[in-house]
């Protein structure tokens, strides 16, 4: 039994890109909106997404269609190096709900992850993630009745650019830079990696993968070299403040990516710097407002930090897991 057979008469499951993006773009944008009553998804995005390493186009996407061939259900999978944990995202037409269509694509991303246990290190503990905004009732009683328990819930923080921003100072023995054209990710890369080994859910892949993810990301729309803040001290990069030129289809708001400080600087002031620092260029760039995300849960208090420079708390994400083989657990808990 395939995981397309669980579907109930007059929708069929499919595996593979679909010839057209903007249809899957607008199934996620009328998921999303009719949840959260808003949705920053563009089909460069998922582009983007669909190009990084370890993800394979024509097996880690599936969708569910209607006998016209309307796409309703859409899922992405993703497992990466060291293929411990992998993460599904899954979206349901609001037209298309209480048809099974959600539970046909939890198995087959469950499927998916049995069918690369083999890839993991033999004695590691293996798990399924799966993602459901907190207004999602539906998606939640449906993880809690597959056996999936929340590991951990991660804020969607906006703050509205309505004022003068005040930028933090630069720490001393700090220069502040932004990401040259001609350079190369992989210094930023490395940062990045070292900044994140020690938060939840971090798990350690090889430097080339980790270096072509970003090369993978700088290909995006929403790239801009001059909104990726290096921070410097004389051993290298210290601190990182990748954003992007807008937050997917809300142009008006700015995106923090990726904001993250190694051990030895925190707690010196140079992630207030790193954040109101881009803060004051999208005001200047006459963005309406910035968000991110952040784990709820920060062992470095971010949410403290962002809260306290202005940002509050818009959406709450639950990251569910479900074990699929059990061993010694390496993600960072």
């Amino acid at each position: 039994m395939t995981w397309s057979d669980s579907l109930p008469s007059g929708y069929s499951g499919v595996e593979g890109q679909p010839d057209d993006l903007d249809e899957a773009t607008e199934l996620i944008r009328a998921s999303e909106t009719a949840v959260e009553g808003s949705s920053a998804i563009t089909e460069d995005e998922l582009r983007t997404d669909f190009g990084e390493p370890d993800f394979d186009p024509s097996t880690d996407i599936a969708g569910v269609r209607t006998e016209a061939g309307a796409l309703v259900g859409f899922g992405v999978y993703h497992n990466r190096q060291p293929y411990v944990a992998s993460w599904t995202r899954a979206w349901v037409h609001p037209d298309h709900l209480d048809q099974g269509i959600g539970g046909a694509i939890i198995d087959w991303a469950e499927g998916r992850a049995e069918s690369q246990v083999a890839l993991a290190p033999p004695s590691s503990r293996v798990v399924v993630t799966m993602g459901a905004n907190d207004k999602n009732e539906r998606a939640k009683r449906l993880l809690d009745a597959r056996g999936y328990t929340v590991r951990r819930y991660f804020l969607e923080m906006l703050i509205d650019l309505d004022g003068a921003v005040e930028v933090g100072p630069i720490p001393e023995g700090i220069t502040l830079r932004n990401l040259r054209a001609d350079e190369d990710v992989t210094d930023l890369s490395e940062a990045v990696s070292m900044a994140f080994r020690d938060h939840f859910g971090y798990t350690e892949s090889p430097p080339e993968v980790r270096a072509e993810r970003w090369r993978q990301w700088r290909t995006s729309g929403m790239w801009d070299d001059d909104l990726v803040w290096l921070a410097e001290d004389a051993t290298g990069i210290v601190g990182v403040n990748v954003c992007l030129s807008e937050h997917g289809a809300k142009v008006d708001e700015g995106y923090v990516a990726s904001l993250g400080v190694v051990p030895q600087w925190r707690g010196k002031g140079l992630a207030k710097c790193l954040l109101t620092t881009s803060f004051a260029e999208y005001a200047r760039r006459g963005k309406a407002s910035v968000s991110l995300h952040v784990d709820a849960d920060s062992l470095t208090g971010a949410t403290r930090l962002y809260s306290g420079a202005g940002m509050r708390k818009v959406e709450t994400e639950i990251d569910f897991e479900h074990e699929i083989r059990a061993g010694e657990d390496i993600i960072v808990r």
